[in-house]
């Protein structure tokens, strides 16, 4: 006996809004499980930044993506709840050879949107409600379409339009293990109770591979934690665009209820560079590695403060969420070879919230019309990479295309 017809494994952003989106289609009932609640693990954890990272600001990103992203755009101004605000996305220079390398890139890219447009110093602490010091600077380049939500928000309100959509959430739900029948993928195992589907998706990032083992196939994942600070209010304006400093060693930052979050890459780290488990033994869906805040602080902190002289810099609060990492920052979305009925998006590359409502809408169409004329999903199949070819994390970090492991985030999701 059939329970539902798709059973998607996550409700973080990818899960939510391929749900969303299945239901938009009419592909039957469809259920969402979480070990946790919405938005609870990573994606609650993101900055929340949207724009066209494809436009010059990440070079591994492709016209396929282009798509994702103006499609997502769209979709979040259309989403109630998501506190979505439309005021940019400004790329800063601090040094000549950040203008050379990185932001003048973002404004000659041939896939730059008409309204792109190049700021002085005098401008870009103008724009910033004098957030940003004008010596601090060489100047920027502003994308004015890019938005900004709250990841944690949207999340959830993904969430309540697949329950309005007549979806159904199954919230601290664990899963445990595929159910199967010969080469098909039949349902999952769970703490309650097994569930049984025609179609079941992994949309659960870090955990992905602890359950795609029942079917044979272990992908090519890194398991990344990364930090993100919220400072204490101090003025700052919401009409301030978003902001990335990539010769800041990938410098991300926006205003968050009259503060400021913030981050880069020395609050990064792979999973194996850790002392202990990425998770604790509590349970928790969101590390706590407190080693990562202080190297951020460290190595960050002076050139934050001479960025922004003029306001609160310090630690309200932090968080940490665990983004997943491809070999080619490219997303994995589509079916398991040889595991009828079984489907993985996964590989976020930090760009889960950007890309979420396309990918969504991309996997959909895979999933209920066996395909899409929108975007060619051939470049996220699964067996681009030979099984077995990554044997652990190191394998996927030796072969990513950056220039540090953590440097150059696309989007800070």
């Amino acid at each position: 006996m059939i329970d539902v017809d798709v059973l998607i494994v996550g409700a973080g952003v990818l899960g939510a809004s391929l749900a969303c989106h299945l239901l938009d289609r009419g592909a039957g009932r469809v259920m969402v499980l979480d070990a946790a609640t919405p938005a609870a693990a990573t994606s609650g954890a993101g900055a929340g930044f949207v724009g066209l990272w494809a436009a010059g600001y990440a070079h591994f990103l492709t016209a396929a993506e282009l798509e994702l992203e103006r499609y997502s755009i769209g979709y979040y101004r259309e989403l109630p709840n998501a506190d979505c605000l439309a005021n940019g996305n400004l790329f800063l220079a601090t040094t000549s050879d950040g203008w050379d390398r990185w932001v003048a890139t973002v404004a000659r890219h041939p896939f730059a949107p008409p309204d792109t447009r190049q700021l002085t110093p005098t401008e870009v602490a103008a724009i910033t409600g004098g957030v940003v010091a004008a010596g601090s600077v060489l100047g920027g380049v502003l994308h004015p379409g890019g938005i900004q939500v709250s990841a944690g928000r949207a999340t959830r309100a993904l969430a309540a339009r697949v329950i309005d959509g007549g979806g159904l959430l199954a919230e601290r739900t664990r899963v445990t293990g595929l159910l199967s029948s010969g080469s098909r993928v039949a349902g999952v195992r769970t703490g309650g109770g097994a569930i049984r589907a025609r179609t079941v998706v992994l949309a659960c990032g870090a955990w992905t591979n602890d359950l795609l083992g029942d079917a044979g196939w272990r992908l090519p994942l890194l398991r990344m934690v990364a930090t993100r600070v919220v400072s204490p209010p101090s003025a700052v304006p919401d009409t301030m665009p978003t902001i990335m400093v990539p010769d800041r060693y990938g410098l991300w930052l926006r205003a968050h209820r009259s503060g400021l979050t913030w981050g880069n890459g020395d609050g990064y780290a792979p999973s194996f560079e850790l002392d202990g488990p990425v998770f604790d033994s509590s349970g928790q869906p969101r590390p706590r590695h407190a080693v990562l805040l202080d190297r951020l602080l460290a190595g960050l902190g002076p050139d934050l403060r001479a960025l922004i002289p003029g306001h609160d810099t310090s630690v309200g609060w932090w968080l940490q969420g665990v983004p997943v990492m491809t070999p080619d920052r490219t997303f994995l979305a589509g079916p398991v070879p040889g595991a009828d009925g079984l489907y993985v998006i996964a590989g976020d590359n930090e760009m889960g919230v950007t890309h979420g409502p396309g990918l969504g809408r991309l996997m959909a169409e895979v999933i209920h019309a066996c395909g899409s004329d929108w975007v060619d999903v051939s470049r996220y199949r699964l067996d681009r990479f030979e099984l077995g070819a990554f044997p652990d994390e190191k394998a996927v970090a030796a072969a990513m295309p950056t220039r540090r492991l953590a440097d150059n985030h696309a989007s800070s999701d």
